[in-house]
Parts: structure tokens; sequence; C-alpha cells
């Protein structure tokens, strides 16, 4: 014979900052606002180094091509690195803006209630 228990089992958010209680029915401490306020702060971050990596792709593309000819078959490969890391930049530009959308819609939803 068999039987089944539910345990709650403490975790916490991937912040490790606010304790999260393991089951489903339990209403959470930790605030949605405040996750997409960490979640567009990563976005930020993100995009900050794509756009430094797509900076300095292209800088070292013009110093081997202007300094050393011979490097020039292997640095064609950081022009489509540059477009990608662009891409990127973007994406998480967008991502970032939709994030402090949510951010302030649901810090408004919670004040509300």
């Amino acid at each position: 014979m068999s039987s089944v228990t539910e345990v709650a089992v403490p975790t916490s958010d991937f912040d490790g900052n606010a304790p999260v209680n393991g089951s489903r029915d339990m209403a959470s401490t930790f605030s949605e606002s405040l996750y997409w306020r960490r979640s567009a702060r990563r976005y930020e971050l993100l995009g900050l180094v794509s756009w430094m990596l797509a900076a300095l792709s292209c800088v070292v593309f013009l110093a081997i091509l202007l300094a050393a000819r011979n490097l020039l078959v292997p640095a064609v490969l950081l022009v489509p690195l540059a477009c990608v890391m662009v891409l990127a930049g973007r994406w998480c530009d967008r991502n970032s803006r939709d994030a402090w959308d949510f951010a302030f819609w649901s810090l408004h939803a919670e004040v509300r209630q």
C-alpha cells in the first residue's frame, strides 16, 4: 500500500533573494513587479554587452584591415559577428522596454489590490 504526501520544499528565486514556497497553492511573497524590474535590468546589461562586442569587433576588423592585410580572410568573420551582436542588442533593448512596461503595470495592479 502506498501513500502520497505533499511536501512543500522552500526554494528561492533565481537571484536567491526572495523565498518562494514550493507549493503552487500558496501565494508567493515575491512581487511580480520586482521580477519584471530585475528582468529589465538584465536585458539592459545584456544589450549593453552586445553593443560593446559589436563595436569591438568592428574596431578589430578595421584595425586588421588597415594594419595586417594578410589576416583579412579570418577578419572577415568579425563582420557577421558584429551583425549578430547588433541584432542581439536590439532584441535586448526591446525586451528591456517591454519588461519595464510589465513592471509598471504589475506594480499598478498590486497597488490597486
